[in-house]
């Protein structure tokens, strides 16, 4: 399919952390930022393409495997939607806190929106 110039909204390979080592890489080295139900680990990958990458841990303390499914489709479609928006050259590790099985979409939509606005500070380029 043709992109025709427009942005594409899609959640393709490259964009996502899966390696266990790219995870605790931005674990251990990565700035913390907490926003109500979400905890985001932020962390400037030096990729050349300067992509912003996402990944993300819901665990079983969340809630059974509907609960945590439906927790990272919602992220992963806030993501999807608001990733032009976002600083580039970024590895993003969001963690699902247990309050999490309990937002609604707005709650969630709010709590991506702070840890995006905290991103901006401290990560946006002119």
């Amino acid at each position: 399919m043709k992109n025709d110039g427009q942005a594409r909204f899609t959640f393709d390979k490259e964009v996502r952390l899966r390696r266990r080592s790219e995870f605790l890489r931005v674990q251990d080295r990565g700035h913390k930022i907490t926003a109500d139900c979400l905890l985001c680990l932020v962390l400037p990958n030096g990729r050349a393409e300067g992509l912003t990458r996402l990944g993300l841990t819901v665990s079983t303390k969340v809630g059974n495997a509907v609960v945590r499914n439906r927790i990272r489709r919602r992220l992963r479609e806030l993501f999807r939607l608001q990733r032009a928006n976002l600083p580039r050259g970024l590895d993003l590790v969001f963690i699902a806190r247990p309050s999490a099985a309990e937002a609604d979409w707005p709650r969630l939509n709010r709590a991506w929106d702070r840890a995006v606005k905290e991103l901006d500070k401290k990560y946006r380029t002119a």
